[in-house]
């Protein structure tokens, strides 16, 4: 079996094992090896096994894809010991042995017992939701033996609550566990926003919540990933929503660009209790719940991560006279447009010359 060791560029230290029989790609998109390096297009490269070999291809990337200190035309043969550079990135091919290794006899007790807690966490909160859900089908089904259409109706928001809690849960922990790269493109940042809260409607109905949306007109094109910028929206309009007040409560988002910070703004206001003094310095801390049972910690510490990502920030401050305002802010860098080529420029330098061939 093969490897590829990062010998260079921003991911430099990492490394990937390549199975015998699952074609790789390298670039910066989802479904790729996951390079941070924004002198890598999204669709960088391609590895293909084939006979107990491996075959390199460049796929029309933007600054060429080297082997050996040669730029290659077409599909080449790996070894190991060859070395590949795709943009400011240069990985070292390794033979590995593939018969698993045994298990560590001195592992980290601390590290042990995180994983112990986590474990528990999200044990826990999965079992209050499926408790939710088997309370409200309870009452479903005794409602449909009664023929009692109104008890249904009680009923079904209990279940319809706890499957969005369920759903924010599995998204939440996928964000939390995968570190996947960003896939920047120029977004409508107001569409992105109006989706989010149409999605979230339907809950902050069953609360009897008002939901109210303020995009500033003429927003131009913001630099963002659309879906991670959508989670952002759902974990912070899922807290808003459940800190409003039943039969009276209001969330209100407001987007816009602020030309003079040069970033794009976006504010979710609620008229809840607010954020308790004694928990605000674990605010975006994961699992650091204030929902007591209801809540998993999550949300706020994906969303921050996920805007930090971008390169821009998400704070707090209270509302007046009551409640919480939360505050992301995205830079609206308007670099290259084209996601499906590099954003970033080649390196001036290259992070290692030794297999550049000498100018005549």
């Amino acid at each position: 079996m093969l490897a590829l060791h990062v010998a260079a560029g921003p991911d430099a230290g990492k490394r990937f094992l390549l199975p015998d029989t699952e074609p790789q790609l390298i670039g910066r998109s989802t479904e790729a090896l996951g390079s941070t390096d924004p002198s890598v297009s999204r669709r960088h490269a391609e590895l293909t096994p084939s006979g107990g070999r491996w075959h390199l291809r460049d796929l029309h990337s933007t600054h060429g894809t080297w082997l050996n200190g040669q730029r290659i035309e077409a599909r080449a043969e790996l070894r190991a010991g060859d070395v590949i550079r795709c943009g400011a990135t240069e990985f070292q091919v390794q033979a590995v042995d593939s018969t698993p290794p045994a298990p560590a006899a001195d592992a980290d007790p601390e590290r042990l017992q995180a994983i112990g807690e986590t474990v528990a966490t999200i044990s826990h909160s999965v079992k209050n939701i499926l408790q939710g859900l088997r309370s409200g089908a309870d009452a479903v089904e005794l409602a449909i033996r009664r023929g009692d259409l109104e008890m249904a109706r009680d009923g079904w928001p209990i279940v319809a609550r706890n499957l969005d809690r369920v759903s924010w849960l599995v998204m939440n922990m996928l964000a939390y566990s995968k570190d996947r790269p960003l896939e920047i493109e120029e977004t409508d940042l107001g569409a992105v926003v109006r989706e989010a809260c149409e999605l979230m409607r339907s809950t902050a109905e069953r609360r009897r919540v008002t939901l109210d949306a303020q995009v500033a007109a003429d927003m131009p094109p913001a630099p963002i990933d659309a879906n991670a910028v959508h989670q952002v929206l759902l974990n912070l309009l899922a807290n808003a929503v459940e800190a409003a007040p039943d039969r009276g409560g209001r969330v209100t988002v407001q987007c816009a660009l602020d030309a003079a910070k040069d970033v794009f703004r976006i504010e979710v206001f609620d008229n809840g209790p607010g954020v308790p003094a004694a928990h605000r310095a674990r605010l975006f801390e994961a699992f650091a719940s204030t929902k007591g049972q209801r809540g998993t910690g999550l949300g706020l510490a994906v969303a921050r991560a996920l805007v930090e990502r971008h390169g821009g920030t998400l704070g707090h401050r209270d509302a007046s006279p009551h409640g919480t305002v939360m505050t992301a802010e995205f830079p609206a860098d308007h670099g290259d447009p084209d996601a499906e080529r590099t954003r970033g420029p080649m390196p001036s330098s290259a992070p290692s010359t030794k297999w550049d061939p000498p100018v005549p």
